[in-house]
């Protein structure tokens, strides 16, 4: 996780109809905050990155986390219990990407 705790990362997925912008940006911020408090009593867990994909009414989550347990803690505070939850996802991001 960027300190030198072990970490896994893990692909959530919701499926939910009605997927807008706002609606991404309001599970983002409730996910987010959930982890940092689910960090706080001691599951070290960070949302990498959410991908929405509204046609087929999908978001994901991309978690960074030290078990499965923690991300399924951290997706129930936020009132998004996950619906799949894979683990050892590889992540990449391409640098300079728009």
């Amino acid at each position: 996780m960027g300190d030198g705790r072990s970490a896994t990362n893990f692909l959530a997925e919701w499926y939910l109809a009605d997927l807008a912008e706002a609606t991404v940006d309001d599970i983002t911020t409730r996910i987010r905050t959930a982890t940092e408090v689910t960090t706080a009593e001691g599951a070290p867990i960070r949302l990498v990155a959410t991908l929405a994909v509204p046609s087929d009414e999908v978001l994901y989550g991309v978690f960074d986390a030290a078990s499965s347990d923690a991300v399924v803690a951290a997706c129930l505070r936020a009132g998004f219990p996950q619906q799949r939850l894979s683990c050892d996802v590889l992540t990449r991001f391409a640098s300079g990407a728009a």
